[in-house]
């Protein structure tokens, strides 16, 4: 190709931005706008107090421990959310009994999160409402600073 195709190539890409200009500074104003939310006012909404650990598929350790309460053979991932207190006392074949005896006797079909309540001094809350094949019950997942269980009530 000769100096001048790449001229024409030049001219005729600048001369199609020119004709959408209007559609390009729109979308630039969007992509701004969303970077300033995403930058300031993000965190600012965000509900969490501290920094949450995470357990399996992105959830919480108190939805992690919820979910293997219920059943769904996830107790390796529940016990790793477990604040280590909890694992000096209790080995993870013991946890791993436990959820197995209350999924077992309780036949849990139906856990939802109900709310959670960050604590300005204490640990955080974090409510369950759970249906089992004859009833419904409540739980109350405490979660340290780090983001792990302290206890199950």
């Amino acid at each position: 190709m000769s100096p001048t195709m790449w001229q024409r190539i030049l001219n005729r890409v600048g001369l199609g931005l020119w004709h959408q200009r209007g559609t390009l500074l729109v979308g630039a104003g969007v992509l701004a706008a969303l970077g300033a939310y995403a930058l300031f006012l993000g965190p600012m909404l965000s509900s969490s107090a501290g920094p949450a650990a995470t357990g399996a598929g992105g959830r919480d350790c108190a939805d992690t421990v919820m979910a293997a309460m219920a059943g769904a053979g996830i107790q390796q991932q529940a016990y790793q959310c477990m604040d280590a207190s909890y694992q000096q006392r209790v080995s993870e074949q013991q946890f791993s009994n436990q959820l197995q005896t209350t999924s077992r006797d309780q036949s849990i079909t139906h856990v939802a999160r109900v709310g959670s309540y960050d604590a300005p001094t204490g640990p955080t809350l974090v409510y369950y409402a759970v249906d089992t094949n004859n009833s419904s019950l409540g739980f109350i997942v405490y979660l340290g600073a780090n983001g792990k269980v302290l206890t199950i009530e």
